[in-house]
């Protein structure tokens, strides 16, 4: 059916997105389907292998714990995939679990231009729904794009750094209305439906910066995906909300962020932009640490290549991020393998040292290995100002002979402006979902999922392949 899209500089923020997600015309092919092979792939990859960490073991098994009948304690009672598995749950508790399992090591995707990881919650909110909705290649890319272009525009208007500043994980906040936008999209709600949808899930929004670090900063992720399945469930059999929540008073954009009109009138635009500019937007992480470290660590493996003489002749490493770079990062040394993935003192260390980062570097014992102390304490942290130019890091070395070798990185290893190779990108799924040619030949379907012409539930295939006897 055709929807009038008011997104015109005179309608609210609620109307605006409602609008832009149910407007069938929006299909943005066929652009995106490159990008989105990629991120299937990785997401799924990386959310076999968060299933075994602490977070998503303890979220998974209370998760089974709630289910009503013995038989979901088996993972027989639902209809949506645990990926990688033979569990089924509904889609909501199915969308909690993989959500977290895809956030878990901190190995997702994110956009360079904003802190979000799109990927680690669109994709649970939407698979999880594909259980009940077969959904074709062209649905998936019209509701990864349309969530896409929410999360960013949103993000924007709220502004960003307003909302980042205050202490709000941004995937866990406006994730959830872009999660939202993007079932109803592939739902085919009504704009009345999505306004209600948005303004339920805009009252579930929660997550702080503080977490990070912690086995709750994963789990954003899930109750995020967990939220947009029950806010389009709710609101398709009726249940409502303020039909106008994110511009009204007390609603998302007032508590959320500094809300001006004038921003908000150009949401509209920032939609359509955003729909099809994603795709300039995305990286898929090389390394297994939080984003504000991923240029750090290809500056300090280029820096080591060029040293060729080890570690002991460094006098001091001087990082420059941009304003707010190290807002994600911690401010004292790290504990635990967990809290050390925010730590951009030390995955630098472990990339002069050793030349890669990898999960194995985020053990507990690999932080007190020799030579990681040591260097740690001769490395310092520092944002540019404000008006400087964003979006790259720079690594000043100084030797104890008087060198300065210098690295300014502006695209990390794996951004859409340097992605990575399919052979790259199978690697780093057999690093998280095993070797061998049953493997691959998973990672190869999945990466074909955005070219089906097909309505498929998808639920088979995200099992992974069938356990060899």
């Amino acid at each position: 059916m055709s929807v009038a899209s008011p997104t015109s500089q005179q309608a609210g923020a609620t109307a605006q997105l409602a609008g832009f997600v149910c407007d069938p015309d929006r299909r943005p092919e066929p652009a995106p389907r490159a990008a989105l092979r990629q991120l299937v792939a990785d997401t799924v990859g990386v959310a076999v292998a968060g299933l075994a960490t602490p977070a998503a073991v303890l979220v998974r098994d209370w998760v089974a714990d709630q289910a009503p009948s013995t038989g979901a304690r088996t993972g027989t009672a639902g209809s949506a995939t645990v990926w990688g598995t033979g569990e089924r749950f509904g889609p909501a508790d199915a969308a909690l679990v993989n959500g977290t399992a895809a956030h878990a090591l901190d190995w997702d995707d994110a956009a360079p231009s904003m802190a979000m990881h799109p990927a680690a919650v669109l994709l649970p909110t939407l698979f999880a729904l594909a259980a009940r909705r077969p959904l074709t290649g062209g649905d998936l890319v019209a509701a990864y794009s349309v969530g896409s272009a929410v999360f960013r525009a949103v993000s924007e208007i709220l502004p960003h750094a307003v909302h980042y500043g205050r202490g709000w994980h941004n995937t866990s906040t406006t994730g959830r209305l872009a999660a939202t936008a993007a079932a109803s999209r592939l739902l085919g709600l009504d704009t009345g439906a999505t306004s209600h949808a948005l303004g339920i899930a805009a009252s579930q929004a929660a997550g702080s910066l503080a977490n990070f670090g912690s086995m709750t900063k994963p789990m954003h992720a899930g109750l995020t995906s967990r939220d947009a399945v029950m806010a389009v469930g709710l609101a398709t059999r009726g249940f409502t909300a303020h039909p106008a929540q994110l511009e009204a008073r007390g609603g998302f954009l007032d508590l959320f962020g500094d809300h001006d009109p004038e921003r908000t009138a150009v949401l509209g635009q920032r939609l359509e932009h955003w729909m099809t500019a994603w795709v300039d937007d995305y990286a898929i992480k090389a390394y297994p640490s939080c984003f504000a470290t991923q240029r750090a660590i290809d500056a300090g493996i280029s820096l080591r290549e060029e040293l060729g003489t080890g570690t002991a002749g460094i006098a001091r490493v001087e990082v420059t991020l941009e304003h707010g770079g190290t807002r994600p990062l911690r401010t004292t040394r790290p504990g635990n393998g967990l809290e050390a993935k925010f730590s951009l003192e030390y995955t630098l260390a472990v990339a002069l040292l050793t030349g890669d980062v990898r999960l194995g570097d985020f053990t507990d014992e690999a932080l007190r290995r020799p030579g990681v102390p040591g260097l740690m304490s001769r490395i310092t942290l520092a944002e540019r100002p404000p008006a400087d130019e964003p979006g790259h890091t720079v690594v000043r070395l100084h030797t104890d002979d008087g060198r300065v070798l210098v690295r300014d990185v502006h695209h990390s290893r794996g951004d859409s402006h340097r992605p990575l190779s399919r052979d790259e990108l199978a690697a780093k799924f057999h690093q998280c979902a095993g070797h061998g040619p049953v493997t691959r030949s998973w990672f190869d379907a999945l990466h074909a999922v955005p070219d089906s012409d097909e309505p498929r539930d998808l639920q088979t295939l995200l099992a992974g392949p069938p356990v060899q006897g």
